[in-house]
Parts: C-alpha cells; structure tokens; sequence
C-alpha cells in the first residue's frame, strides 16, 4: 500500500519490473479524481563498452541527475535480451553495477541502459480529503504491443505510521551493522521498510476490534525500540545466523507487546487525543491480574464489562 499525507503535494515513484517502451500512465480513484502521465528521471542510455569486471560500463554519455529512485535498470542487449541491474554509481561516461552480470554479454552492437523509474508530483489539492483508494499504472513492455497495468492501494491519511527509525540511528543503537551492509546497498533501508511492514502487521492485528489502523496510532515512537530489533533480525537471517536473529526477534516482540499496552489511538478519526484515547491497553496482560494471570493473555471486549467474584476459577 502506497502513502500519502492528506493536502499535502506527494511525488508517485513507480519502478517497472520490466524494460518499457513508450510512456507509463497512473490513475488514482480520489475524489477529486487523477490521471496523469509519468515521467522517466534519466532517458535511455546507450551503452559502448563493457570492462572484464562485467560491472564498469561504458557509456556515450551520462545523466545530468542521479538520484537513489534511479538506481534499478535493465541492460538491454540485442542478443540477449535483457538484464535487471542496480547501478550502484553514475559519473561522466561510467555507471558501475553492484554486482557483476552473471555472464559476458554481446556488445557487437551497443546495448542500451534503460533506468525506467519515473514518477508524477501530485498536487495537495487533488488529496485533500483522507480514504483509501485503487490506483493503476498503465505501461506497455519493450517489444510488446499491448498495453499492461499494475493495481495497488493508495491511502490519503494525515498521519502515515512511521517510527521514525532510520540507519543512522539503527546503527547507533546497534554499532556491529555497520560493517555489515550488502554490496549493493548504501544503508539499510531496505531492511528498516521491511521491518515497519512486519510492525504494522502485528499492530493491525492488535487493532482489528477497533476498526482503525496503524495510521491512528499517536505514538508511533513508542515502536521505535521493537522496530530496530526487528531489522536487526532481518539483517542476521540475511547472513544466516539464524541464532542471533531469533533472539532479536524474541526482543522486538517482546518491546513491542510492551509498547501495545500503553497506546494512544485516534478512535473518533478527528485527529485530537481526546478523554480515553490514550494510554489503552490493546496487549499483554498482569501476572496479577485475576482474569489475566497468563503472560500471553489478551484482553477482549468482555473484560470491560467482566466482574470476578470470590470463588470463581482462573
């Protein structure tokens, strides 16, 4: 699901799966209603040379711009039809790839180095009423006639949820990541996207009974601490220390059932944190607790109107 903050202007970045021919086109089923056409950042270039490496390309000319959005491509040859790669830097007349192509390619004839990414800037007045809505990218694949499309949600919400964990601070709180960064990246924001959608999974299903999302939850910092042992465990299963990763994520669930016994939910949608709407309990349960003397208990819509007695059983 795609996010965007209500009447404010948001830039739609799509990145294709596929090289493409021609000029993509989104529309988005607001209120107001958009439809509108997307531009590529970095037009086609055209690719000379290629060193022993397979990595450092040679080409005729470079971009004026070069922004992390652009880093996946194709390399397009005429006898091999393509290749999908990461540029991890672009100067002068030389892009280097993150990794090396898994085998030479034919460069009798030039190929072609398609970064397909484009985007559209929105307008805040074409989102200035929140829902959620459909969205389809039209785009038509190199060699192919007809015309394909990529459905998604596009949710309008004054507050997207977001802890605010970035690598800076992942590595701060955990030094030992830093040296530990895939060659074809430059931080770990990958992981950290990764690890927010696993938090927001959990917390949607915390939420269910009120009807409201993560993006009415207040204080999302109160996630930060369980989002950044979350991605930390993503990063260890990633280099197969299974060990390491499972006690990261016994301590993000952990930090996070902690962080869901005192939340704050907007649930009138009006945007204040008004009388009962903080410090909610939607987790967990008191050892001391008569009808919750269990670690995993969850508390449900009984319990509000539940009264023990003397005598009665756990």
């Amino acid at each position: 699901m795609r996010k965007a903050i209500t009447n404010q202007n948001h830039r739609f970045i799509w990145s294709p799966q596929v090289p493409l021919t021609g000029t993509p086109s989104v529309v988005i089923d607001t209120a107001a209603g958009i439809s509108e056409n997307l531009t590529r950042f970095t037009t086609d270039l055209t690719v000379n040379a290629i060193a022993t490496d397979r990595r450092t390309l040679t080409l005729d000319s470079a971009p004026a711009t070069y922004y992390r959005e652009q880093q996946n491509g194709f390399l397009i040859t005429s006898s091999d039809t393509y290749y999908a790669v990461v540029v991890s830097r672009l100067g002068g007349t030389t892009a280097i790839l993150a990794e090396p192509l898994s085998r030479d390619i034919d460069l009798t004839n030039t190929a072609t180095l398609q970064l397909a990414t484009s985007y559209v800037d929105i307008l805040a007045a074409s989102i200035a009423i929140s829902g959620t809505f459909t969205y389809r990218v039209s785009y038509t694949e190199l060699n192919m006639s007809s015309s394909k499309q990529e459905r998604g949600l596009f949710k309008v919400t004054p507050r997207p949820f977001n802890t605010g964990l970035d690598h800076n601070e992942l590595v701060a709180t955990f030094a030992n990541l830093a040296d530990m960064i895939p060659r074809r990246q430059s931080d770990f924001e990958p992981q950290i996207k990764a690890a927010e959608h696993e938090i927001v999974l959990s917390i949607r299903d915390h939420l269910n009974n009120d009807n409201i999302t993560e993006d009415e939850v207040f204080n999302t910092e109160s996630f930060k601490l369980a989002h950044s042992y979350c991605t930390a465990a993503i990063i260890y299963e990633q280099i197969r220390d299974f060990d390491a990763a499972e006690t990261m994520r016994n301590r993000c669930h952990d930090l996070l059932n902690s962080a869901l016994r005192s939340i704050s939910l907007d649930l009138d949608g009006d945007g204040v944190i008004d009388s009962g709407e903080e410090d909610l309990r939607r987790s967990g349960g008191s050892a001391t607790d008569f009808r919750a003397s269990w670690r995993t208990y969850s508390k449900t819509a009984n319990d509000a109107f539940f009264n023990p007695g003397r005598g009665m059983r756990h």
